[in-house]
């Protein structure tokens, strides 16, 4: 299987000068070394640290070339996929809305965000909401996971309350993202078409500061470039929409 990140390629068995590592820990295995491509943020493997054999590479599925995995396999990892820390993950993940946009309250929530360092800190109204799951290539690539899940903020009502390391990078003919210099975490997405509005990334809020019960605040929730996603993963079966492209 190769890993690429666009434009120049990065092998996980050379650091180089291009090539970044982030230390943290993962609920399920432990202390680790994140790496990603100081180039363009791809996000591509993580090393356990010493001591810990037992599969000491674990590579990011969401920066694999989609062409460089035969279709069988694809269908094999659908059906044998684990879900590590079940239970734990986020609230908005599988959250559907609840609530209708013309009956929402007026009363908003603050809730706050973080990069995995925590040098870059932000906080947002962003309920009620709605959140876009988005499994284009460059998300998939930037978190290194499936997708990336984003909720729009009104630029009014979104601060930074740290930016220590904070890089804002253009990444499409479209639009720019927030970056954080130092751990590589990707903070939102801003479009040229929309300069009112911040799209922070849902998987650096932090839980505490969510409302109990997301989906009483969210008044719509979709599934956008899904003509993009990767063959090993279904969507589930949650009756959203479902978007060939951006929504």
């Amino acid at each position: 299987l190769q890993v690429l990140c666009p434009p120049i390629e990065c092998s996980i068995y050379l650091l180089n000068s291009r090539l970044c590592s982030f230390t943290d820990s993962c609920g399920a295995i432990g202390a680790l070394r994140r790496l990603y491509c100081k180039q363009c943020n791809t996000k591509l493997a993580a090393i356990r640290e010493e001591g810990n054999t037992d599969r000491p590479v674990l590579i990011c599925l969401g920066s694999i070339q989609d062409e460089t995995i035969p279709a069988e396999t694809a269908v094999d990892w659908r059906s044998r996929m684990i879900e590590w820390c079940k239970g734990e993950e986020a609230a908005w993940w599988k959250a559907t809305p609840a609530i209708d946009k013309r009956s929402c309250s007026p009363k908003s929530v603050t809730v706050q965000g973080t990069c995995a360092c925590k040098r870059c800190r932000f906080e947002a109204d962003l309920f009620p909401g709605e959140t876009q799951h988005c499994y284009c290539k460059l998300c998939r690539r930037l978190s290194g996971a499936v997708g990336q899940t984003w909720m729009p903020a009104s630029k009014s009502r979104f601060i930074w309350t740290s930016k220590e390391s904070l890089q804002f990078v253009r990444t499409t003919g479209h639009g720019k993202r927030h970056m954080c210099g130092n751990c590589g975490s990707v903070l939102t997405i801003v479009y040229d078409g929309q300069p009112d509005t911040i799209w922070p990334v849902a998987g650096a809020l932090v839980d505490e500061s969510l409302p109990m019960n997301i989906s009483q605040h969210l008044y719509r929730s979709i599934h956008i470039c899904c003509s993009m996603m990767q063959q090993w993963y279904e969507l589930p079966l949650d009756q959203l929409p479902r978007l060939k492209f951006p929504g």
